[in-house]
Parts: structure tokens; C-alpha cells; sequence
């Protein structure tokens, strides 16, 4: 028989997630996870969300959620919720308490950098908001310390195409740039939720003297600003309400959850916990 012509050939594409087993096949002891439309939804935080979050605690479960979201939010989120640390501003830094309970802020970039590239950033946004009506930077910029971020679906409905240029124009200016349900974030560096992720695993190693396997590690998320995080773990989780990112994303989660939000991520955690 003949060989196919390379036209005839159907591209290879990623297998679909899969509906949540009963039960996990490994313990887990380490959940990351994303934050907005994840353990929110519609803007808020289901009691759900946070009686799963303190029933992991309770189970021994360290939980790190791993976001886009201002550093201001990240502090209030380590400081008033059951979770072990908070990487934000998509893997810029973590804040976690020390053996004495005060909050430590570590960063991947040093101050010097950190602070030319703010700067950057910022004239970058204030040209974009300028020359374009959809370039809106989010309500939460004063409390950014590394990237800059526009708002597409928060306070206001960006468009795909509105979308989709802004990306485009963000790449051209040459910096990172991810799409998630509510934001664009953009920022320099290179780094990103999943290797500051394992940073933070490889910290953890060190200084509890146990390795960490990757059977023991599990991340749940909901958007394309999540690909890094998916791609990085092999047991990995989506919310239902990622159904509209799956066809962009090259490696998308393992499983998916049939309700959406927090109440998708309750949902999981009465697996892992069984």
C-alpha cells in the first residue's frame, strides 16, 4: 500500500481529560492549585472551597495555591487561609511563614532585576492602555510588585479577538505573556508557575530531609494560564469550566471534574481524601 500523503495525514492530538476515578491510585501529600474559577467561582469563594481547604489541612495535605493574582492578595491568602505557602504573580515569588510563624516572601529574581523590569513593565502598560481601548489594566496593579496585568474578564468582557491581540502585541514587546479566565498577565523573566513549583518542592525536600516523588504531588486548574502547571505534573486536574481552553492547551489535564469552579475543586478533594 501506498505511504499516505502528508495531507491525508491526521495531526496527533492530545488525548482528552477523563472523568474523576473513585479513588486515586497514589497518596497524595502535595496539592497546588489555581485560584481564580478554581477555588472560586463567579467571583466568589464557595463555603464548599473553604471546608475542603481546612479538611486537607486536617488530613496532613499541604495545599499551595499557584497564581496570577497580585502579591497584596497572595499575603492575605497565606495569612487567613489553610494553606502551607502562595506562589504568585504566575511563579514571580512565594510567601510562607517561617519556623516562627512570620511571613517570608522568596523571590526568583533579585531586587536590581526585579526593579528594572517593573519599570519596564509599567511604561509597557501605560503605551498599550493608551493606544488601545481593550489594553484595560486590572484594578489590582497598585498591589503588583513583577508583572503588569490587563483585565479581559473581570470587571469587564474582552472579546476573542481583543484577546488575542492583546497577546499578540504583549509577545511582540517581547515579554511573557498568559492567558487566564479573568487576566492577561504579563512579565520578564524565566520563570513560571511550574518551575517555581518545583523550586518550592526542591525547598521543601531540603528542609524536611524526605524527598518528594511526583506520585505524591497533584495540581488543579482551569485555564490556559495554567499549560506550564499541567505539562510539569503528571496527576493533574481541571475544573469543568475548562472546557473552552482544552483545544489550545498541547498537554491538557489527566482528568477533569463535572462540576465547575470551587465546587469542582470540592469535588476532587472527596477523591484524594477517600
Amino acid at each position: 500500500m501506498p505511504a499516505p500523503c502528508p495531507e491525508d495525514v491526521t495531526p496527533t492530538q492530545p488525548p482528552r481529560p477523563g472523568p474523576l476515578p473513585e479513588r486515586l491510585e497514589h497518596r497524595i501529600r502535595y496539592l497546588f492549585t489555581d485560584v481564580d474559577d478554581t477555588l472560586t467561582w463567579q467571583g466568589r469563594l464557595p463555603v464548599e472551597t473553604f471546608v475542603a481547604l481546612d479538611r486537607l489541612q486536617r488530613a496532613g495535605i499541604q495545599v499551595i495555591p499557584v497564581t496570577g493574582a497580585c502579591a497584596g492578595w497572595c499575603d492575605c491568602i497565606a495569612r487567613t487561609w489553610p494553606v502551607s505557602a502562595v506562589i504568585g504573580e504566575n511563579g514571580a515569588f512565594w510567601i510562607q511563614p517561617d519556623d516562627r510563624g512570620t511571613m517570608k516572601r522568596t523571590y526568583r529574581q533579585p531586587l536590581v532585576e526585579r526593579t528594572r523590569n517593573r519599570a519596564l513593565l509599567q511604561r509597557l502598560q501605560q503605551r498599550l492602555s493608551t493606544q488601545h481601548d481593550f489594553a484595560r489594566p486590572t484594578d489590582d496593579q497598585p498591589y503588583r510588585e513583577t508583572d503588569i496585568a490587563f483585565d479581559i474578564g473581570q470587571q469587564w468582557q474582552a472579546s476573542r479577538e481583543e484577546r488575542e491581540r492583546l497577546l499578540t502585541l504583549l509577545h511582540q514587546a517581547g515579554v511573557q505573556a498568559r492567558l487566564s479566565s479573568i487576566h492577561i498577565n504579563a512579565w520578564l523573566g524565566d520563570y513560571d508557575k511550574a518551575s517555581t513549583a518545583q523550586a518550592w518542592l526542591e525547598q521543601e525536600a531540603a528542609r524536611s530531609g524526605q524527598p518528594i516523588s511526583t506520585h505524591e504531588v497533584a495540581f488543579i486548574g482551569d485555564s490556559g494560564n495554567d499549560a506550564a502547571m499541567f505539562a510539569h505534573f503528571p496527576y493533574s486536574v481541571g475544573v469543568a469550566n475548562i472546557a473552552p481552553f482544552l483545544d489550545s492547551l498541547p498537554h491538557p489535564p489527566r482528568y477533569i471534574t463535572s462540576a465547575s469552579g470551587g465546587f469542582g475543586f470540592a469535588e476532587f478533594v472527596e477523591r484524594l481524601l477517600k
